[in-house]
């Protein structure tokens, strides 16, 4: 039994604190900057409704059995004779239907397709799933001409047919089948609002236009936020501890989680996982209105993050600068010779010399330029890294300052 003990594991394992974290947050969603907090409450959400998802009556777990005997299924049936390839299709199109197949029956029309052609079909899923595991340009390609070939088929044997089209669903749905590891399912209305409410609002087109690198980056974001999830590991674990009765062999290992991306995203919609969540359905307008905020918010963050950075290299070096030139310390003067520190005020110090005369120097600009070395045993030069950073001291401070001036305008949108 999956027990109770699954959702108490579940604790918000991440906090904004601060603009450091917000940083972290903006590099872990790898530069596309999404709601972690809304991540977490689907997490949490699908966490408490595991048992639910799964039970006799849901059996959601359905997809992992299925994912493990298409692609056996799928080798045979393109390794048959021309006679039998439509027949093993048919047996493939009845498990798939309750992922492919919709009122258009796209699955069932490449059945038909194959009664008429079945080597122009054959070779159309060969050079699909020959693409599986390339780069996303010829994965891309790939689905394009799959596509393609489908429509003419529909044109030739079933023109003016609203039956048997082919679109970006079913299409990445047969190479998801055949190869998870790699690649995505792209239902649109489900991955939509899931776009909206956990804040991804990078536009991937529609229709036969859909942009994959842009919907597999979402997703890849998602299996990435899965996997660094303790809660949502141990959750998905259970699925193989055949706790509804049900052998686990028969499940898919789901090695890199896109089987569980899918399902997160499916069920969020279907068993109303949003639920508690508060989030906009913007346009498309205001989206990508809202992207380059975003992400002029991430390039502020990194910008404010190299400034503080190289103030606290000066911090360092001012503070090197009270170890080296403290009241007492002999020093040596490129004009006036040596003499000894007798006071010292902020960064102003009194030096009096051997001569008797006494002079008031700028520290920090004195020791940044060389004009005074210190007599302080073990020291030898200032470090080049701290003459450096010194000599800009008014443009650091003045930096850092104007970083989180602008960075305080857009950090919302890190949030």
């Amino acid at each position: 039994m999956i027990d109770a003990v699954r959702a108490a594991a579940y604790t918000e394992e991440r906090k904004i604190i601060g603009i450091s974290q917000m940083e972290k947050d903006a590099l872990h969603w790898g530069g596309t900057v999404m709601n972690d907090a809304h991540m977490q409450q689907i997490f949490k959400h699908y966490i408490d409704d595991f048992e639910k998802l799964n039970d006799p009556e849901h059996r959601e777990y359905y997809k992992w059995q299925i994912v493990k005997k298409f692609r056996p299924m799928m080798e045979e049936a393109l390794e048959s004779t021309d006679s039998e390839i439509s027949a093993k299709l048919y047996e493939i199109k009845k498990m798939t239907s309750n992922l492919v197949d919709n009122y258009t029956q796209p699955f069932h029309g490449l059945v038909k397709f194959a009664e008429q052609e079945p080597d122009t079909v054959r070779q159309m899923f060969l050079e699909l799933f020959a693409a599986s595991a390339e780069g996303m340009e010829q994965k891309q390609a790939a689905v394009s001409e799959f596509l393609e070939k489908c429509h003419e088929l529909l044109d030739r044997y079933f023109p003016g047919s609203y039956l048997y089209k082919n679109d970006v669903h079913s299409v990445t749905t047969y190479l998801f089948l055949y190869d998870p590891d790699h690649n995505y399912i792209f239902k649109s209305s489900h991955a939509l609002i899931f776009a909206d409410c956990i804040e991804f609002y990078d536009d991937w087109g529609s229709g036969d236009n859909v942009k994959l690198d842009v919907y597999y980056h979402m997703c890849d974001r998602i299996a990435d936020a899965i996997k660094s999830s303790p809660a949502m590991l141990k959750t998905d674990a259970g699925r193989f501890e055949n706790g509804w009765g049900v052998d686990p062999q028969t499940f898919a290992p789901d090695r890199e989680k896109h089987i569980l991306v899918f399902d997160l995203i499916y069920c969020c919609s279907t068993y109303g996982l949003f639920s508690d969540i508060t989030f906009k359905r913007p346009k498309t307008k205001e989206k990508q209105l809202i992207q380059e905020k975003k992400e002029k918010a991430v390039r502020l963050s990194e910008e404010l993050k190299a400034a503080r950075e190289e103030y606290e290299c000066l911090e360092e070096a001012l503070a090197y600068l009270d170890t080296i030139f403290s009241v007492g310390t002999g020093i040596s003067h490129k004009k006036y010779g040596n003499g000894t520190i007798i006071a010292r005020n902020g960064s102003t110090v009194e030096v009096e010399f051997e001569d008797g005369t006494k002079k008031k120097l700028g520290l920090t600009v004195s020791a940044a330029n060389g004009i005074i070395t210190s007599h302080m045993e073990n020291y030898d030069e200032m470090p080049g890294s701290y003459r450096e950073v010194i000599k800009k001291e008014a443009a650091i401070r003045n930096a850092v300052s104007y970083a989180e001036k602008n960075f305080s305008m857009y950090a919302e949108y890190l949030e």
